[in-house]
């Protein structure tokens, strides 16, 4: 009887280990946001941009598998803040999100968030403190970095994406807007017969960097955050990291951009 419980306990023993090494082969799951290109954007059936390019060289540098989703930016953080998903990028670590969530130490880019105006604009070289008591654009959901993130001050009025933020400056529905550089770039381009000559960069908002937020929910975080780190700092020593932010900025840039 001895003799068999201890069978038992080595059967029991070594099941254990085999699922904690089909486990430990399983990919790293992360979520890209499916709207917001050049940086994260599902197209052609699966997420593409700068960002996705930098998290799988990221993390195949540091021997490990990753599986990318997409999903609307808003409902990724959610289910990431619900621990029903590992990690979502991009996102600004600042006060109010690393309240929610948790951070690898080395940014995966950084981005010039711009400040637009109606083409007749008068205005040029605005900073934050210019926005004070305007009616500015932004992104419904989105984080722009302090102070203009907590400035109530300014009137914010929220579009349903990049592209009404575009919108409603080009109709001078708002007398300023914010949006990232290469992602106003990269709207003009296919949205070009309707905004065409009708927007312009009059000043810089700030230029954040950005993560992958991970959940505080998921005791696997931990591992994942450091496999990235470690293989952000493999790219970047070795040249991979710069060939693929170059080969996006060949591709984007915006007229006007600081």
């Amino acid at each position: 009887m001895w003799k068999l419980r201890r069978l038992g306990c080595a059967a029991l023993l070594l099941l254990g280990m085999a699922l904690s090494n089909a486990r430990a082969d399983e990919p790293i799951r992360l979520v890209a946001e499916n709207d917001w290109f050049p940086f994260s954007a599902e197209r052609h059936g699966g997420p593409e941009g700068l960002a996705v390019d930098l998290v799988r060289a990221a993390y195949k540098a540091a021997g490990a598998k990753v599986e990318l989703v997409s999903l609307p930016y808003a409902r990724c953080l959610g289910e990431v803040e619900a621990g029903l998903q590992l990690g979502c990028f991009d996102t600004i670590r600042e006060p109010s999100t690393e309240a929610r969530f948790l951070f690898h130490e080395k940014p995966l880019f950084s981005a010039a968030i711009v400040i637009i105006a109606p083409a007749d604009s008068v205005a040029e070289d605005l900073t934050p403190a210019d926005l004070k008591g305007q009616r500015v654009a932004v992104t419904n959901g989105y984080t722009y970095g302090e102070p203009f993130q907590s400035d109530g001050s300014v009137i914010k009025d929220n579009a349903t994406s990049d592209l009404g933020v575009l919108r409603l400056v080009a109709r001078k529905r708002a007398a300023y807007g914010v949006i990232y550089d290469k992602v106003m770039a990269h709207l003009l381009a296919e949205h070009g017969g309707e905004l065409a000559g009708k927007v312009k960069v009059v000043g810089l908002l700030a230029r954040p960097e950005l993560y992958v937020s991970f959940s505080k929910r998921r005791p696997d975080a931990a591992a994942a955050m450091a496999a990235l780190d470690r293989g952000l700092e493999i790219i970047r020593a070795n040249g991979i990291y710069d060939e693929i932010e170059q080969r996006w900025a060949v591709r984007f840039s915006v007229a006007g951009a600081p």
